[in-house]
Parts: structure tokens; C-alpha cells; sequence
């Protein structure tokens, strides 16, 4: 079976975050699951949506990431968390400075390694609340999992919607010789 634009779309997007977060490039493996999940957002929005945007990044962290609760964030963390990255490349947004989202610490090592443990406890009580620790390997898990449910399922929904098939047809690709 030959696949489709998108596929191939979904397929380079694992590959990349696979070969930064291997190399341990996590601050790019962060920039390309945020814009991922922003292009996916508009990808999953109704019909009517015409941009991405803020309710449709959560929505579609709420609905394909946030499942399982590995994570010990929200919807609205991940945005602040977004709009860090890509505006900055920092940890620190707007939405955190205003108190409105919690501020994401990264890092990277097993779930129960003492240092991993230890950071993410010391994450929650340094920052009174307002910072919250997420381990990156558990965050690409996540994601990698995420993707793989969308891309099914949006695979799907393209065979019957015109307006995904047209969102699909935009999304960027590069043809190599």
C-alpha cells in the first residue's frame, strides 16, 4: 500500500523526535513535538476551524496525550510550555510569569533513577505550586504514542472529509532527489 502525504508526514515526525532524543537534542526534540501537536491540533479541529490555536493544541493534548496520566501536567501546562519553547527556547511563557499555567521543568533519565525522583519532588516544592517537573523520555513516549493513535484515526476521518484531506494536502513535506 502506498502512503499518503500525511503518512509520510506522521513517519518523519517520529523519526525526528526519535533521532533528537536519542542524541539527546531535547530542547529540539521539545520544538518539534509542540509544533506537532499545534499542526496536529488544526489537523483534529472542526471543519470550521481555519488556524490552529491555543483550544486546539489542548484539545488534542487532551485527547490523545493526556490519557494515561504519565504525565503530571495538563493541557494548559503544555501550552504555557509551547509557547516557552518556541517563543523563547526557555521554560518560562507569559502564561507562567502571569501565574496561569505551571512552568515545565525538563528532565531526561528512568522514572525511578534517585536524581529523576528526587527532581521532580524538589520541582513541586521549590515552586510553591507554580512549576511542575515532567521527565522528556516519558513526554516523547507520550507523544510517540499520541501520534500513532492520530494518524490512524485521521487517516480515517481523510477518506470521508474533504476538509481533512485539503488540511492534509498543506502540510509541509520535502521532496528530496
Amino acid at each position: 500500500m502506498e502512503q499518503t502525504n500525511i503518512d509520510k508526514y506522521f513517519i518523519t515526525v517520529i523519526e525526528a523526535v526519535d533521532v533528537l532524543h536519542k542524541n539527546k537534542f531535547m530542547g529540539q526534540a521539545l520544538t518539534i513535538i509542540y509544533s506537532t501537536i499545534d499542526a496536529c491540533g488544526l489537523l483534529d479541529a472542526p471543519d470550521s476551524q481555519e488556524k490552529a490555536t491555543g483550544s486546539s493544541f489542548k484539545s488534542w493534548v487532551n485527547k490523545y496525550m493526556l490519557e494515561d496520566e504519565s504525565l503530571e501536567c495538563n493541557a494548559d501546562d503544555l501550552w504555557g510550555a509551547r509557547c516557552a519553547v518556541l517563543h523563547t527556547h526557555t521554560s518560562t511563557s507569559d502564561l507562567s510569569k502571569a501565574n496561569r499555567v505551571r512552568e515545565i521543568q525538563y528532565i531526561s533519565g528512568p522514572p525511578q533513577h534517585p536524581v529523576v525522583e528526587a527532581f521532580m519532588i524538589a520541582s513541586k516544592e521549590i515552586g510553591e505550586g507554580k512549576v511542575v517537573g515532567i521527565n522528556v523520555d516519558i513526554l516523547v513516549i507520550d507523544f510517540l504514542k499520541a501520534i500513532a493513535k492520530f494518524s490512524n484515526e485521521f487517516s480515517e476521518r481523510a477518506k470521508q472529509s474533504e476538509v481533512c484531506q485539503e488540511r492534509a494536502s498543506k502540510i509541509l513535506l520535502h521532496f528530496a532527489l
